[in-house]
Parts: structure tokens; C-alpha cells; sequence
């Protein structure tokens, strides 16, 4: 009987886990003997860190593309329970549930958006998936059909000033000018307001990152407000934790991530945001046969105290160790310790506007046009999987890329 490798999750992590563990299992010429499968809630790998972009298009690369031809089994559906004392787990289908079985666990069900207790919370708009976006992008729709009337209609509330956010709040504008060209050539003088809870927007860059950051809010006539939160949301706007009312019928959250509920079935040790502790080959301490990986991995990287982030640069490289990994471990070979300490940030901060920082320090490398160029290389280029599948299948190797040299 072929051993199971099961994968939760079809996004970066979760891809590249699969595409690993084929090359892995030809490598050691064990392909006839193991079985992938990958359990995800829709067909696409969704380029996540393009959600705010202007257009949607491309957004979204069919897995069946590279999963059929390499024989990995795909599955549609949700898993909703694991029982990894007994090698288990429950999946939601369109026809109904039904109960997996498992040899080796790779976990990557990824993150989202942390929840809000405010009232009003599900009248907010967001970027976190595909769905969320185009949801975003309808009522934008539906708001230049009505030639953006009303109080509040052209005023864009942004909570958050994280990457999501700067890039959201830079780009909205774009956006809703294209949508709304569609219906007249007329202007219209749209508002955009950031809030922040912190005293400082970017405060998580270098000095010299942060003072571009702001720079570029100020001239592209965003609205920074710190120190106050969302207090509530209804369909005509924000309240803000000071007692602000800003009219508003566009109001999207950026307010960070959770790792997936799903961390929650295993014992063991978890950060403050979900993730599991994971060991240097990606694996759960508790279980000699469960990997983490991406979103729902929290490894370190250095001897500094940095450890991996919720990014597609880090999900990825963890999804070619996590493969290969659980591969070896079903077929008693060594495991291959991760090694991968570069960091990067790269943000778009709208028309002729982005930045390349480098380091846990974040300083600034490379701003304005040519920033955001190399942002846009990344972003549609860098992270996609090769067109042909070989050619993915080989990039499926963990090793070491020295993300900042090749940004540049």
C-alpha cells in the first residue's frame, strides 16, 4: 500500500510542499510508492500579496495546471477537524464530509484576517483572498454606477498600516478612477484616510524608510490619523476609538493575521498569533509525523531572535523543506535543516511609488519608480511558479536564495 502524504492548504506553502515531495519521492526513486494529496478550498494558488492591486486579473494559478501532470491528487473542500493521535482528518466537500487517513501530515492552511469584536465588523471590506477582493471590487462597481453619490461615497477608510495597508491606501485611488472610467470621463476628487493605533505610521521601518513611507502619504493626499482605532462600522461609516465619525461607505480592514484555526488540534507550544513551534526540519515535537509550514510555522531564521514571518518569501522556501522533508522522513533518509535568513520587504505605494528595504532593520535600498518596479518584479514574476511544469517541479529544491541580491 502507498504511504499518504496529506497537505492542508494549496497556497504558497502549501503548493510548493506538493511540488517538493514529487521531486523528492522521483529523487530517491520512491514515486510508486507514495501517494500526495492536497486538500484546499478552491482550485487556485491565489497570489495573495497582488489583492490590492488595481485589477484582479491574474491573479489566481490553476493547481490542477501542475498537479495532474505530476499526479498529485487535489481535493476541494475544508478541512475542518484533525485528529493527529489518530492520523486523521475530517474535510467538508460539496458532496458531503468524508474522513482522510495519513502517514505524514504537512500542515499549511495558512492565516487570516485577526478578528474584530466591534459592532459592524462584516460591513468592513478587505484583501485577504480573492474572494474578499473582488467583493471590494464589486461595490466599487456598484458605488460608479451610482456615480459615487451620497455622503461618504468617495472618501476610502483604511484601518491599518501595515504593508496591506500603505499598499491599499496608495492604490485605492487607482482603482476606483479606473472603475469609474468606465462610466464617465468627469472628475472626481476622492479622500483616503489611514488610521493607526500606534502614535506612528511605518514605525516598523528604519528612520529613512519611515520618513519616505510618510512623504508619500502626503503626497498622494492621505490622511494619516494615529493613536485611535475602529470603534464601529455601519454602511455609512467609521467610528473611530476617539469618538470620530467619518463618513465613509468604504471601509477596509488591514488589521493583521491570525494563523489558520487549525493549529489549535495539536498540542505543543504557540506564539501569540497561532503558530506552532516548529523544530529546524519544520516538524511539530509532539508528533513524530506532522510538518508546519508558511503561515502557520513559527521558526527561527538567525541567532538574533528573528524568526520566520506571515510572507509569501518565507511560505514558500518553507513549502520546498516541508515536502522534501516529510518525503524523507516516510522513507527514513535525513532531513535537511531549514536555512534561510534573508530578509526582504518590497511595497508598492502606487503610480511611480514603492520600496525595497533589506535587513530585520528594514532599511530603505531602493525607493520611487524604481522600487516600485522592483516590487512589481517580484510580485508577478519572482513569486509565480514557472509556466512549465519541469521547470517548477526542479524550482521545487530547498536551498538557499539570497532574496535581496536578486530583488536588486
Amino acid at each position: 500500500m502507498k504511504k499518504q502524504l496529506l497537505i492542508i492548504g494549496g497556497g504558497f506553502a502549501g503548493f510548493w510542499s506538493a511540488l517538493s515531495a514529487i521531486r523528492q519521492s522521483r529523487e530517491l526513486k520512491k514515486e510508486d510508492q507514495i501517494e500526495v494529496t492536497v486538500v484546499n478550498m478552491d482550485e487556485y494558488l491565489t497570489i495573495r500579496p497582488r489583492l490590492y492591486e488595481v485589477s484582479l486579473e491574474g491573479l489566481r494559478v490553476e493547481l490542477n495546471k501542475y498537479f495532474k501532470p505530476l499526479g498529485i491528487k487535489f481535493i476541494n473542500g475544508k478541512a475542518e477537524i484533525i485528529n493527529p493521535d489518530e492520523n486523521l482528518v475530517t474535510i467538508a466537500t460539496e458532496s458531503g464530509s468524508r474522513i482522510l487517513s495519513y502517514d505524514y501530515l504537512i500542515l499549511s492552511s495558512g492565516s487570516v484576517l485577526k478578528a474584530i469584536n466591534i459592532e459592524g465588523i462584516e460591513k468592513t471590506f478587505n484583501v485577504d483572498t480573492f474572494n474578499g477582493a473582488q467583493r471590494l471590487e464589486d461595490h466599487l462597481i456598484k458605488l460608479a454606477s451610482k456615480k459615487f453619490d451620497g455622503e461618504g461615497a468617495a472618501t476610502f477608510v483604511v484601518a491599518g498600516s501595515g504593508l496591506t495597508g500603505l499598499e491599499v491606501a496608495t492604490v485605492i485611488k487607482e482603482k476606483a478612477l479606473k472603475i469609474w472610467s468606465r462610466y464617465s470621463q468627469d472628475a472626481i476628487e476622492f479622500k483616503v484616510v489611514l488610521i493607526e493605533k500606534a502614535n506612528q505610521v511605518g514605525n516598523y521601518y528604519s528612520p529613512e524608510a519611515q520618513k519616505y513611507v510618510l512623504e508619500t502619504l502626503k503626497s498622494k493626499d492621505v490622511t494619516s490619523i494615529t493613536n485611535v482605532s475602529l470603534a464601529a462600522v455601519t454602511s455609512n461609516g467609521a467610528t473611530l476609538s476617539d469618538g470620530t465619525f467619518i463618513p465613509s461607505q468604504t471601509v477596509i480592514s488591514t488589521v493583521g493575521l491570525v494563523a489558520s484555526s487549525l493549529c489549535s488540534f495539536f498540542k505543543g507550544e504557540k506564539d501569540k498569533l497561532g503558530r506552532l513551534h516548529v523544530n529546524k526540519y519544520l516538524q511539530l515535537e509532539t508528533y513524530k509525523n506532522v510538518i508546519a509550514a508558511g503561515d502557520v510555522a513559527n521558526i527561527p531564521v538567525d541567532d538574533e531572535g528573528n524568526s520566520s514571518l506571515m510572507a509569501c518569501q518565507f511560505s514558500m522556501f518553507l513549502g520546498k523543506w516541508a515536502g522534501h522533508n516529510a518525503v524523507n522522513a516516510l522513507f527514513a533518509q535525513p532531513l535537511k535543516p531549514y536555512n534561510y535568513s534573508d530578509y526582504v520587504t518590497c511595497v508598492d505605494l502606487g503610480q511611480q511609488d514603492g520600496m525595497l528595504t533589506t535587513g530585520w532593520e528594514r532599511s530603505l535600498s531602493v525607493s520611487g519608480i524604481e522600487g516600485k518596479n522592483i516590487k512589481m518584479e517580484v510580485t508577478t514574476k519572482l513569486i509565480y511558479p514557472a509556466d512549465d511544469v519541469q521547470t517548477a517541479l526542479e524550482d521545487s529544491f530547498p536551498e538557499v536564495p539570497n532574496v535581496s541580491q536578486n530583488a536588486v
